[in-house]
C-alpha cells in the first residue's frame, strides 16, 4: 500500500512539473498581487485596467512586505497600487507598462525597469495599475514578492539599493523639473549608462570607482543626452551617494545585470527612434509657422541624442565575445 502512494505521488510530481508545491505558485501563469490596502471592488477595478483572465497567481503585499524589501516601513493601509507579472518573455529583458500613469506620482516606466534590474529581477513583463494616486512603491514590491514566491531568493541589500535609485532619481527630477532643457527621460539613460561605466571600470580596474571617477562618468553620461549644465552640484551629489551604493551590490558583477540594461537601453532608443520617426512625418500637418520656430528641429535633436549616447554607452559592449 505504501508502495502504490509513494508511486502515485511520483506520477504527479512528473504530471505537475511546474507546481511549486510551497509557495502554491504554479509557474506556468501569470502573476498579479495586489496591494493589500484594496477592497474587494477596488480588486475588481484593478482586474479591469489590466486585462486580467481570471486564472493567474494571486498575492498581496502589505506593510512587512516593503519594510522587507525596500528597507523602510508603512501601514498596511498605504499599499495600494498594483501589478501584474507576465512571465512568457524568455531572453526578452525586462518591459514595463504603467496603465494608469496619472496615478503613480514617483515612478516612472524606465524607473521601474531600473529598479527591477538592479534588484535581480529578469525576463519578465511588469504592468503597474493604481486605483487613484500613490507613490508606486506597492507595485514595485509585488514584483519581489512574486520573484520569491517562485522560488528565487532576491538580495534584500540590491532591492534597497533599487529603492535608493528611485528616491536619488526622483529626488533630482523634482529639483529640476519645469527646466529648460531637463527631461526626466534622458537622466533614466543616464543612469543605465553609468550603471554600465561602472561595471566596465570594476572589470578592467579590478576594484571600484572612487567618487571622483564616479562624477566624471555621470557628468560625462549627462553631455552624451545634452544635459551637462543641468544639474546642480547637489544633484550630483545625490547621484554619486547613489552609485557608490550600487557598487557595494552584487549587482555590479552580475551578467544579468549587464544583459538586462543592455536589452533596456536597446528598448528605450527604439522608443525614442519611433516617436523621433512619428513626429517628423507630421512635419507638413504641424505648419511652416512651427518649422520656421525651430521646435521640430530641437524635438529631433533631443531624441536623436538618447539613441546615439544608449548605443555609444554599449558599443564596446557588442564587439565582446563574453557578451
Amino acid at each position: 500500500m505504501k508502495k502504490k502512494i509513494l508511486a502515485g505521488l511520483m506520477s504527479a510530481a512528473f504530471i505537475l512539473p511546474s507546481l511549486t508545491l510551497a509557495s502554491g505558485i504554479d509557474e506556468s501563469k501569470n502573476d498579479l498581487v495586489y496591494g493589500v490596502a484594496l477592497s474587494d471592488s477596488q480588486r475588481q477595478d484593478v482586474d479591469k485596467a489590466l486585462g486580467a483572465k481570471g486564472d493567474e497567481n494571486i498575492l498581496s503585499v502589505n506593510g512587512s512586505d516593503l519594510e522587507k524589501y525596500l528597507g523602510y516601513s508603512t501601514a498596511d493601509s498605504n499599499m495600494i497600487s498594483s501589478v501584474y507579472v507576465k512571465r512568457d518573455v524568455k531572453d526578452k529583458g525586462i518591459g514595463v507598462s504603467i496603465k494608469t500613469p496619472a496615478n503613480i506620482t514617483e515612478i516612472t516606466e524606465s524607473q521601474y525597469a531600473n529598479a527591477a534590474i538592479t534588484a535581480g529581477i529578469t525576463d519578465a513583463d511588469i504592468i503597474v495599475v493604481s486605483i487613484k494616486p500613490v507613490t508606486g512603491e506597492s507595485a514595485l514590491v509585488g514584483v519581489y514578492k512574486a520573484e520569491e514566491a517562485r522560488g528565487k531568493e532576491l538580495d534584500t541589500n540590491r532591492t534597497q539599493v533599487a529603492q535608493k535609485e528611485l528616491e536619488a532619481v526622483s529626488e533630482v527630477a523634482k529639483e529640476n523639473e519645469g527646466k529648460e532643457n531637463f527631461d526626466g527621460e534622458k537622466l533614466d539613460t543616464v543612469i543605465i549608462e553609468v550603471k554600465q561605466k561602472l561595471a566596465e571600470h570594476k572589470e578592467n580596474e579590478g576594484e571600484k570607482a572612487d567618487p571622483s571617477q564616479i562624477v566624471t562618468y555621470i557628468k560625462d553620461a549627462l553631455a552624451d543626452v545634452d544635459m551637462g549644465d543641468i544639474l546642480s552640484n547637489n544633484n550630483i551629489e545625490i547621484l554619486v551617494n547613489y552609485f557608490e551604493s550600487y557598487q557595494e551590490t552584487s549587482a555590479i558583477d552580475s551578467e544579468e545585470v549587464k544583459e538586462n540594461l543592455k536589452a533596456l537601453a536597446t528598448d528605450l532608443s527604439e522608443k525614442a527612434n519611433k516617436f523621433y520617426q512619428d513626429n517628423k512625418e507630421t512635419i507638413d500637418e504641424i505648419g511652416k509657422e512651427v518649422q520656421e520656430s525651430g521646435i521640430l528641429e530641437k524635438l529631433a535633436n533631443f531624441f536623436q541624442s538618447i539613441i546615439n549616447s544608449i548605443m555609444e554607452a554599449f558599443s564596446s559592449n557588442e564587439n565582446d565575445p563574453s557578451n
